[in-house]
């Protein structure tokens, strides 16, 4: 893929600040399927792997997010996986194209501005991570521990 001259100014500043901030989350295939892959250990001291894909429109068309790994990601008590919600509110997930991995909403793509950063996207991806423990205690829905905004 060629990267145009904005877009190609845009990655660099998303990269430094993951760099800067997120030094685990590092930019992959700049000039091919362009994504964002990265490992980061919860509170809870359990390990996830999030990839996010970077859309040919980028900055101004919104990236997809999955958590990668573990794979498949089970739900409460283990009765579901996360994968199997599909596209689903109460579960921030959106229904997959990456067999294995769970597509979860960081932005509604309507909702998407060139002002949000990988930066964001990663920030709303540990939140999510975050809430999926918490449902993982009491089988509440991830909705329950996230503000929408």
């Amino acid at each position: 893929m060629a990267w145009d001259y904005y877009q190609r100014i845009r990655l660099v500043d998303d990269s430094n600040g993951l760099r800067t901030y997120f030094p685990s989350f590092s930019f992959y295939e700049p000039t091919g399927h362009t994504y964002v892959s990265g490992y980061w250990t919860s509170n809870m001291g359990n390990g996830y792997g999030m990839t996010i894909t970077v859309p040919p429109g980028y900055p101004d068309e919104c990236p997809s997010t999955y958590i990668s790994y573990p794979s498949p990601l089970q739900g409460y008590m283990g009765w579901r996986t996360i994968e199997s919600y599909g596209t689903s509110h109460d579960m921030h997930t959106w229904k997959t194209d990456q067999p294995g991995w769970v597509k979860i909403c960081t932005y509604r793509p309507e909702h998407w501005s060139v002002e949000h950063s990988m930066l964001k996207i990663v920030e709303k991806g540990l939140l999510w991570i975050v809430a999926y423990e918490c449902h993982l205690q009491d089988g509440k829905p991830i909705k329950n521990f996230l503000i929408d905004a």
